[in-house]
């Protein structure tokens, strides 16, 4: 009873929107961003979009800038002090198509764990696995030179209670985004609009709510660039369409050196959801091969620790 209850209190204060449900949409685990890398910068990504998490989730239209086919693979447990089965999982793949920009295709699994169903009088009628799942197709290409667009469609399904209680929700969704560059200045800025798409219903019509629905505008410099040592600042600002209260702030910077190893600093905020901390995050290369470690704050009245997350990428 105590880990069903612990996997319920984990519902309600889920990171990174840190709002209810019925004010800052449904299915608020979408909103969890994947990518080591960018969580250890303070979760700003929106402008630097140039690995296959950043070009996906973060801003489709930095597909518009691959030459380079690659893969990542994000996981973090969301609750280690509650349950290890409560889990994020985002894995995305990128390919370049000459003339025409890139395609990608991902895929979001949250594991809310095994919740334990009971009757009124409390006796145990089995258990059911709570869960999130949205695959997507990602498509991004330049209009001009230096300014791209892309999009992502999206399939969403929402399991928060057992089928015969009505409990799964299905809908799709579409992410817009843009990016400009500026290569003399070595400037990007960004713009993400995610989750628009029909509402989710449960039990009926009645009771349908939208999904988290987010605003995103963002910015990268490469203030160093050399080939021993380069640094990177970047900041992201996101507003949801369903609730004016909910603005969620992001910066940090990275140092990287030797293009082998890397160190990441950043502060992330959300007042509306309590959450306020510094993330800071590490990053190592082997060739082609990735291995990039971040963390990410939680609601400071909710009993969770923060979120570590691991990225493991490949470029071919």
């Amino acid at each position: 009873m105590r880990r069903t209850v612990a996997i319920l209190s984990f519902l309600g204060a889920i990171s990174f929107a840190g709002s209810a449900f019925a004010q800052g949409g449904t299915g608020i685990e979408l909103d969890i961003a994947p990518g080591a890398r960018q969580n250890g910068m303070g979760a700003a990504g929106v402008a630097m979009a140039d690995d296959a998490t950043g070009v996906t989730w973060w801003n489709p239209a930095g597909l518009g800038f691959v030459n380079r086919s690659a893969i990542e693979l994000t996981y973090a447990q969301l609750a280690p002090n509650f349950a290890s089965d409560i889990n994020y999982n985002y894995l995305s793949y990128v390919h370049p198509l000459e003339g025409w920009g890139a395609f990608g295709i991902g895929a979001v699994f949250v594991s809310l764990g095994q919740i334990t169903q009971t009757n009124t009088g409390g006796t145990e009628l089995g258990t059911f696995g709570a869960n999130v799942f949205s695959p997507a197709i990602y498509y991004g290409t330049r209009l001009l030179p230096d300014f791209s667009v892309g999009a992502a469609l999206k399939y969403v399904r929402l399991q928060y209670a057992p089928t015969s209680l009505q409990g799964v929700g299905t809908t799709f969704a579409v992410d817009l985004g843009s990016l400009y560059r500026i290569p003399a200045a070595r400037l990007n800025f960004g713009l993400t609009v995610q989750n628009l798409g029909p509402s989710v219903t449960f039990i009926n019509e009645d009771a349908a709510s939208p999904l988290s629905r987010m605003v995103k505008l963002g910015f990268s410099w490469e203030a160093i660039s050399h080939q021993q040592v380069s640094l990177i600042m970047a900041g992201d600002y996101n507003q949801s369409l369903l609730n004016g209260d909910i603005r969620i702030y992001g910066t940090g910077l990275e140092l990287r050196v030797a293009q082998q190893l890397a160190g990441r600093f950043g502060y992330f905020a959300d007042p509306y959801g309590h959450v306020g901390d510094i993330t800071y995050g590490l990053g190592v290369s082997w060739g082609n091969l990735t291995l990039d470690y971040g963390t990410h704050p939680q609601a400071q009245d909710a009993d969770l620790d923060n979120v570590k997350k691991i990225t493991l990428g490949y470029r071919f």
